[in-house]
């Protein structure tokens, strides 16, 4: 692998045949540099919502967090992970104590694809479901002139997790107070017992701040927290 692109969407539908992605959290890593560096990106879009799916809608609380929800059809900005900033960043008082997305740069769909395709060129996409978020992300990039040329295999963090979990398991027997940490045999508990549908990211150490579930951003964050904790672990 070269570079990890490590990606999530909110959607106006789980169908890309009737939904189009609005928000864009995207983490590029690349791994022939000696030292680390993440570079975040951060977009909002406005949607055409004429065959949106309101379920989808809510769970990722567009009418409340989708900074150009007011804006024509194809409206862009690429949002601040920080605050704070100088020039170019425009800030947007909201009343409220600065976050995350106050200061922003308008952009346009167009140019947002630009830098996607660029930047997703041979890398490898990591994500919590990427078989959904390709799609999403192939349809975004082809009606804006780019194509997805990303890498074909895919890394999917929850079925990583499963297999680190059964490896685990396998490697001590199945006695789950030897294979994992004091503070994560609850979890795992309930994953083998059925009471999840897939383990917990608290078996490798990763809590989620609920605030940042289901934004962009903060799961895309979530992806890679997840990633270097299984791939760290002990």
């Amino acid at each position: 692998m070269k570079k990890l692109a490590i990606l999530d969407l909110e959607t106006t539908s789980l169908d890309e045949r009737h939904g189009d992605l609005w928000e864009i959290g995207l983490i590029m890593r690349d791994l022939r540099q000696p030292i680390r560096t993440d570079v975040e990106y951060w977009w909002h879009v406005r949607p055409d919502l004429t065959f949106a799916d309101p379920n989808a809608l809510k769970v990722g609380r567009y009418y409340e967090r989708c900074r150009v929800r007011r804006s024509p059809i194809g409206a862009s900005r690429r949002l601040a992970p920080a605050i704070n900033l100088g020039s170019p960043w425009i800030h947007e008082h909201t009343g409220e104590p600065p976050v995350e997305g106050d200061w922003f740069m308008n952009d346009n769909a167009g140019s947002i694809a630009a830098t996607v395709a660029r930047e997703l060129d041979g890398a490898t996409i990591v994500a919590n479901n990427p078989t959904h978020d390709r799609k999403f992300l192939d349809k975004f990039l082809r009606v804006h002139g780019q194509l997805l040329t990303a890498h074909h295999r895919m890394i999917d963090i929850r079925a990583l997790l499963i297999g680190y979990v059964d490896g685990r398991l396998s490697a001590y027997d199945g006695k789950v107070d030897e294979a994992f940490e004091t503070e994560a045999v609850p979890y795992v508990e309930d994953w083998l017992g059925g009471y999840m549908d897939s383990p917990s990211w608290e078996i490798v150490g990763v809590a989620q701040d609920p605030g940042t579930k289901h934004t962009a951003l903060g799961d895309a964050r979530l992806d890679r927290d997840v990633y270097d904790a299984i791939r760290t672990a002990r």
